[in-house]
């Protein structure tokens, strides 16, 4: 009996000194914390959505929020936090801004945004970033995608602030506008120079396409 008894303290000393040592080796259950991903909205300028690189990227250039005012910044450049001395990100000039593409390489949105006029829609927009991507969304839920087309809106979903004929439709507020079916590669390009156009104005800034 006593040799028995023996045999199993033996046992369990030898187990428990087994666990000992794999819980001393063993690496901690650790890993990265996910990061709940924020919106354009949340950033003050471009610049700073571009250092922390959590929203969206429909273009998949690697420049975030192109809507935003400047500071600005490209993929690679810059890490730290903005200068405190650095200059106000965007500005509110008085009067209606032009903001110019051209005819021969955007046909299909100077066709889309003058039949948009005719219809009734305001020719003057007012920049209005917040929200720009809710009011889309809610837009384009009705629209269903197109092989080779992007849905073009007008007017623009950051262009839709406080104005005459800008805000209709509620929950969110002015999410409707005319929408066309425009090949992917030109409305894509002509979002991203409209978002460069318009970085340095604040919200609330008026402005109109004009077409050379």
């Amino acid at each position: 009996m006593g040799t028995r008894i023996s045999v199993i303290a033996l046992g369990l000393g030898l187990l428990l000194a087994g666990l000992s040592r794999d819980a001393a080796h063993a690496r901690p259950l650790t890993g990265p914390v996910a990061r709940i991903a924020a919106v354009c909205a949340d950033y003050p300028d471009q610049a700073a959505a571009q250092r922390s690189h959590d929203t969206r990227d429909p273009d998949h250039d690697g420049v975030y929020c192109e809507d935003l005012p400047c500071p600005c910044l490209k993929p690679g450049q810059g890490g730290g936090p903005a200068p405190a001395h650095a200059a106000p990100s965007c500005t509110t000039p008085t009067g209606v801004q032009s903001i110019s593409f051209s005819a021969t390489k955007y046909p299909n949105i100077r066709r889309h945004a003058e039949r948009a006029i005719r219809r009734g829609w305001p020719s003057v927009l007012v920049v209005n970033r917040s929200g720009a991507d809710a009011r889309r969304d809610r837009l384009l839920a009705a629209w269903p995608t197109r092989a080779g087309y992007d849905r073009d809106e007008y007017p623009p979903a950051a262009g839709r602030g406080r104005g005459k004929g800008l805000t209709r439709g509620s929950a969110p507020t002015g999410w409707t506008a005319d929408v066309a079916y425009v090949p992917s590669s030109e409305n894509r390009s002509h979002g991203s120079v409209l978002g460069l156009k318009l970085r340095r104005f604040c919200n609330g800034t008026k402005f109109r396409y004009v077409f050379y």
